[in-house]
């Protein structure tokens, strides 16, 4: 690339996320609010002390969150820019790690567009939660890895690797699959020795036990670490039937959903299906025949469960993002509440992740040892993904959606990339993707709005405002309530709103059986009509 190209899919990003104004929204989404309570802890006492709600390692993440307090002060508006900022360095990490496969300009930047324009990544770096810090490390130690797999004598990139891999340990857990993958590649090429052994683990292995020893001597258990990250797990793996249908259903509903995220990566190559096959006479057969069979697979896969969304918790029916409130089917979501919009993507979603399989096919038989590293790291953190209790779309960020977009432009090498088909793509992905995410702050703005308005008899903390406006408010104080009337391990996963004494609701549909106190209207892309937001009461 030349001297500025590298730059190109960060800075619009960049733009393209201003246009947004995430400045201008104070108020938590999904799961973020819990990590923002321990970085405004660490801000404000200089105690670091995590939330029992969040069950990653989190650390970084929340120093990270506590600077970003210190300088601007404590706001969810602070932390969002300072996410979004994270998220275009980690752009430029992975348009870096492109660069080490001779891959041209234009493919590295729609492969990077692609995957600042997906939902996914959207949604996750407008909000405050870890999987943006985590890809950020993550692909900076992927990147340092191969350069050390392409030049072994360069101790320096093995050893931004390991603190890399032990930043993003100290973010989340999934991290110890990198320095295992980076280990197991070593074996595979024969340079696995005590010594290299050692140097790889290092810094890795440092967090990991610097991080057991401050958590079980130090700070003690939370809720998540009692009663999710090993108790859940070890009930979801300990039926082997059960585990190993769930997990087949993860797997082929992430490579369906990767299908449409990768969407414009695909579409470059919706006129060279047959080249994947072609690429080698010997095997021409065999490559049609397992494509033809792929798809018949996943297909069947769509036509049994029906069409697409199928994971939780970024794409719905009512749209971009987690959706909170009641009285859903009265939002205005555009194309998202068609069933023929759902099934069209689902369609095109199978074919695309067909295509992806190709391509990574093709990029592993004509790839280097350092290609096929790239595939085990993402591939051991899809494992380490399948074996928890709970499985989201966004854990594809870190897993399928890297592996296939470094798959599908290196393949490109040998393979026509339509420029222009996957030019549209990307642009009908990106209005889409925006007009999804405008409607997800300005309805999640309306209901902060809503509740905050001075009432008489309805304090803030006793309506209904969604899973993140409740804990926001509540959580804290209730958790610390029910510690003092039982263990850990015998407080609910969601009893802590059963303290609260609500006494109104706030959602999309005015229901009968309750009496309308307000109402606030939001203008949203979805629609010429404003969206409408009720608050009710709950007693009469």
């Amino acid at each position: 690339m030349t001297k500025h190209e590298k730059y190109v899919v960060p800075v619009v990003f960049l733009i393209f996320a201003a246009t947004l104004a995430p400045w201008a929204f104070d108020f938590p989404l999904n799961d973020d609010w819990a990590y923002a309570l321990a970085a405004r802890t660490l801000a404000q006492t200089g105690r670091l002390t995590l939330c029992d709600w969040g069950s990653s390692t989190q650390i970084f993440h929340i120093i990270a969150g506590a600077l970003c307090s210190k300088l601007f002060g404590f706001n969810f508006a602070a932390l969002r820019v300072a996410n979004l900022l994270i998220a275009a360095g980690a752009l430029f990490m992975f348009v870096r790690l492109l660069e080490e496969f001779e891959i041209g300009p234009t493919e590295k930047i729609v492969a990077g567009l692609t995957l600042a324009f997906s939902p996914l990544y959207l949604v996750l770096a407008n909000s405050f939660m870890t999987d943006i810090h985590y890809f950020f490390w993550m692909t900076g130690a992927v990147y340092f890895y191969v350069r050390n797999i392409k030049d072994p004598g360069d101790r320096a990139s093995l050893l931004l690797a390991g603190a890399c891999a032990a930043a993003a340990y100290l973010t989340r857990q999934l991290a110890v699959a990198l320095p295992a993958a980076f280990t197991v590649a070593l074996l595979l090429q024969g340079r696995l020795k005590w010594r290299s052994f050692a140097a790889v683990w290092a810094l890795p292995g440092a967090a990991m036990l610097g991080y057991a020893l401050w958590f079980t001597m130090m700070h003690g258990p939370t809720w998540a670490s009692e009663n999710y990250v090993a108790a859940a797990t070890l009930a979801h793996v300990s039926k082997p039937l059960s585990f190993i249908n769930d997990s087949l259903y993860r797997l082929f509903a992430s490579m369906v959903e990767t299908g449409l995220m990768l969407l414009p990566l695909a579409a470059g190559y919706v006129f060279s299906f047959k080249q994947f096959s072609a690429r080698n006479a010997l095997r021409c057969r065999v490559s049609s025949a397992g494509a033809c069979l792929t798809l018949a697979v996943i297909a069947a896969f769509a036509l049994f469960n029906g069409p697409l969304p199928y994971l939780e918790n970024t794409l719905a029916h009512s749209g971009i993002g987690v959706l909170t409130l009641g009285g859903g089917v009265l939002k205005p979501s555009g194309p998202f509440a068609s069933p023929l919009f759902w099934t069209l993507a689902t369609v095109i979603s199978v074919a695309a992740a067909v295509l992806l399989m190709c391509a990574s096919s093709l990029a592993l038989r004509a790839g280097d040892p350092a290609l096929r590293f790239v595939f085990l790291a993402f591939t051991a953190q899809l494992a380490v993904s399948l074996i928890g209790a709970k499985y989201f779309d966004r854990y594809l960020l870190a897993t399928l959606l890297p592996w296939f977009a470094v798959a599908a432009v290196f393949a490109a090498r040998g393979v026509r990339f339509s420029k222009p088909a996957a030019g549209l793509a990307l642009v009908f992905c990106a209005l889409l993707g925006w007009a999804g995410m405008k409607d997800y702050l300005a309805w999640n703005r309306a209901k902060w709005e809503l509740a905050a308005k001075p009432r008489e008899g309805v304090s803030p903390d006793q309506i209904i405002n969604g899973f993140d406006y409740d804990a926001w408010l509540s959580y804290e104080k209730n958790m610390a309530y029910l510690k003092t009337m039982k263990p850990l391990s015998m407080i609910g996963e969601w009893e802590w709103q059963k303290v609260t004494d609500y006494k109104a609701v706030i959602g999309f549909k005015p229901d009968p059986r309750f009496k309308v106190l307000d109402r606030v209207e939001y203008s949203t892309p979805f629609s010429s009509r404003k969206g409408v937001l009720y608050l009710m009461t709950l007693k009469n």
